[in-house]
């Protein structure tokens, strides 16, 4: 069987040296390549390689926003880094193989032959793959960055700059200063992801950024309504407000 395999790394030199050595292999045929973290989110989804070799360290997403928003559908993995303790010691607690800039031939080859060897046992292997998203998502804390897409292409929405959240059917839409974006993610996903001292929820259906709240406002029968720096006016539901009003207690 001929393994389908994609290389994507920031660095032309470190591209070109797997496509050579991947060539004098007949066993792997390669599919496609990617310079940066959106590119190789990109082409993985549409190539649906069996076999990548992923950067850690890239533009745009590095190698674990990109296995993050590959989700569940996730092809094996031979990562590739310059020296990272944090990453290296995380590729070994989950004995998960690594090539660490710059390898040779000898390196290369026992990689490829561990990954052939590990495909035996995919489940275990998606298992440990699974377990380093967790503990890196863990490690960096609360979501700073979440990727969108925004009609045919895809949007990287820091979320300092998101001033409120609201719920749109089974969606979430994202409103910032000039512009909102409908973003894929349950309003419950999203909150847990979110910095929980920077977001609260407000209402069934939405969440306010506090660094955009400017001033509470009664309103009417004892209720409140939240203006933020924009002049938008979102209502504080009764089940969030004791909650809300403790913040600034």
């Amino acid at each position: 069987m001929i393994l389908r395999a994609f290389i994507a790394d920031d660095e032309p030199p470190s591209r070109r040296k797997i496509k050579l050595l991947l060539r004098n292999d007949a066993r792997f045929e390669i599919v496609g390549e990617a310079q940066d973290g959106l590119e190789a989110l990109e082409r993985i989804r549409v190539e649906k390689p069996d076999l990548v070799f992923l950067d850690i360290q890239m533009p745009g997403l590095s190698g674990f926003e990109v296995l993050e928003e590959l989700g569940a559908v996730r092809p094996q993995v031979i990562f590739i880094t310059a020296y990272d303790q944090y990453a290296v010691r995380a590729f070994e607690t989950r004995a998960l193989d690594y090539l660490l800039k710059p390898f040779d031939s000898d390196r290369f080859q026992e990689a490829l032959e561990r990954a052939i060897e590990e495909r035996r046992s995919r489940a275990a292997l998606q298992a440990r793959v699974d377990g380093l998203v967790a503990d890196w998502r863990e490690q960096r804390g609360p979501l700073q960055r979440l990727l969108t897409r925004d009609r045919d292409r895809l949007r990287i929405v820091r979320t300092e700059d998101i001033q409120w959240i609201e719920a749109e059917e089974k969606y979430v839409r994202l409103h910032m200063q000039k512009e909102s974006l409908l973003h894929r993610e349950t309003m419950s996903n999203l909150e847990r992801r979110l910095d929980p001292r920077r977001f609260i929820r407000i209402h069934r259906s939405q969440i306010v950024n506090l660094n955009f709240v400017r001033e509470l406002a009664p309103w009417t029968h004892g209720d409140y309504m939240i203006i933020l720096t924009d002049g938008s006016r979102l209502p504080l539901g009764r089940r969030y407000r004791q909650r809300f009003l403790e913040l600034f207690a």
